[in-house]
């Protein structure tokens, strides 16, 4: 296969969460380099934002010493994911082929918030420039307008007083914005509630709304554009599901150390790159990769592939933690939760959707990730968590979804539930 097959034949999935246009769904690096790290471990190449990458401080301190001195006034920080820019397993979009430099250049004169040094855009653009992806702005920026309009629009069908006029204000001062901005939002949900003088819980209720609502439009305009896989946060809603799902494959009492949140945030990069290339995992990947495509996985060959590779993965955790860290050492030997894995098919449409999640003892959920991968067929209205406020625990309820063709999804559904 010829490096520019190979390069197609790369599934890219989009980490949407790695955002500071959201609820901060991070409460420390820690949190986001293990989202980070779990997402890379399912799939061949993570993609984020130029945005994402410049104006996050957690993702700028797990990448660059400099910034995590900064981090580190409140938390220890491990800034060693460089490593993982520099041989393209982490991949930044960037606006029209701009450099990071210019774009950073760019929202320094516009006010935005969180803009990094100078020094910073340039070695960022350093470690991506043997792996780039570019994207038109002008068409994401219309992406971003159509879909926050859309979610303002939903919130309009249902209210009335003060709510609906602060939500008809928001929707016409963002429909006449050519192009619309998220901080031209922000701005102006600012400005509105001062010249309003209204303090009312109508109001404010509305105006969170209308934050979230961009914050969402803002999350799914480019992986849109990109034609990417999306991982994201469910929320806080149950698991899709379908009463003509039927499961076709499951194991249970696998390891659940490739959930755990805390383990995966502590694991250095070097042994994370071991764990990237082993034959397991890499086959548990290409069919993941499958069933987001619907193209046909083997749902038996998953089900080894993720058995084998949960067993490798505790076993990694145990020989790199043994002697050298006492918390993670206690986690380890304290945790004794198992993991389960299933892949669900819709009987009428034939979608598939996978699941892997962890349950205690008693039954109940216990703090790991846990993560539904679907069909790209399967529409995501029920699963993304849209502009309703989000705990942390349905933060840590991951979704991750092959991106549709053609525009509109069928409405076929398929159950990932385990």
């Amino acid at each position: 296969m010829s490096d520019a097959r190979a390069e197609l034949s790369l599934e890219k999935v989009f980490l949407s969460d790695v955002e500071i246009h959201r609820q901060s769904p991070f409460a420390k690096a820690a949190d986001l380099r293990a989202r980070v790290l779990f997402h890379v471990l399912l799939s061949d190449v993570l993609l984020i934002g130029d945005s994402q990458c410049l104006n996050t401080p957690l993702f700028r301190a797990l990448v660059d010493p400099r910034e995590a001195e900064v981090a580190a006034r409140s938390e220890a920080v491990r800034a060693d994911l460089g490593t993982l820019l520099d041989g393209g397993r982490i991949r930044v979009a960037r606006r029209d082929g701009q450099s990071l430099g210019a774009v950073r250049a760019s929202q320094k004169l516009r006010d935005v918030e969180h803009v990094p040094s100078a020094g910073y855009a340039e070695d960022m653009d350093r470690r991506t420039a043997a792996h780039p992806v570019s994207y038109q702005l002008a068409t994401v920026a219309a992406a971003f307008k159509a879909g926050v309009l859309a979610l303002v629009e939903q919130e309009l069908r249902d209210a009335g007083g003060e709510t609906r006029r602060t939500l008809e204000a928001a929707h016409a001062f963002m429909s006449g914005e050519k192009p619309l901005f998220f901080k031209a939002i922000r701005d102006w949900e600012d400005a509105f509630r001062d010249a309003s003088g209204s303090r009312t819980p109508e109001v404010i209720l509305a105006l969170g709304a209308v934050d979230r609502a961009a914050g969402e439009a803002y999350r799914q305009s480019l992986p849109t554009v990109l034609g990417a896989c999306t991982a994201a946060p469910r929320g806080a809603q149950a698991a899709i599901g379908s009463s003509t799902a039927r499961v076709v494959q499951e194991q249970n009492a696998l390891p659940a150390g490739m959930l755990d949140e805390f383990l995966l945030g502590r694991l250095p990069v070097e042994v994370f790159l071991e764990a990237t290339e082993q034959p397991s995992r890499n086959a548990m990947v290409h069919e993941l990769a499958l069933l987001r495509r619907g193209d046909g996985p083997d749902p038996a060959r998953l089900g080894e592939a993720v058995t084998e590779f949960s067993a490798w993965m505790q076993e990694a955790f145990i020989r790199t933690f043994r002697d050298t860290d006492e918390r993670a050492r206690e986690v380890l030997a304290g945790k004794q939760n198992l993991m389960r894995f299933a892949v669900s098919e819709d009987e009428t449409t034939g979608a598939l959707g996978a699941g892997l999640d962890v349950w205690s003892t008693d039954g109940t959920r216990e703090d790991y990730l846990d993560v539904q991968v679907l069909d790209r067929s399967v529409p995501d209205a029920n699963g993304v968590a849209g502009t309703e406020p989000m705990d942390e625990r349905g933060m840590r309820r991951r979704l991750v979804q092959g991106s549709a063709v053609g525009g509109a999804r069928p409405s076929a559904v398929a159950s990932a539930a385990v």
